[in-house]
């Protein structure tokens, strides 16, 4: 007797606040002009049964819950960077 067992697979996302700081919240969104983009940790996995099996991205993410924009960053550093262009950006 042959049973067919259907595999489900796709990909799991995981998004973790990166910090608590205010300073942090509501910078200027480049795709849809909120103020809205959050720095998160983000984890995407390979899933088998909504199991994650296989890593596929883990990093630091600038992001907008309205539009779903998105933009890798790597350290502290870059974050600041970011912070002191937007600046500018509310003084204007």
């Amino acid at each position: 007797m042959f049973l067919f067992l259907p595999i489900l697979c796709g990909i799991s996302h995981f998004d973790k606040e990166y910090d608590q700081t205010p300073a942090h919240n509501n910078i200027y969104c480049p795709n849809c002009h909120n103020f809205s983009v959050r720095p998160i940790k983000r984890r995407e996995f390979f899933a088998v049964y909504w199991v994650p099996i296989v890593p596929l991205y883990w990093g630091k993410q600038l992001h907008c819950p309205i539009c779903n924009w998105r933009q890798d960053f790597k350290n502290q550093a870059e974050l600041d960077k970011v912070l002191t262009e937007q600046n500018n950006i509310k003084r204007n």
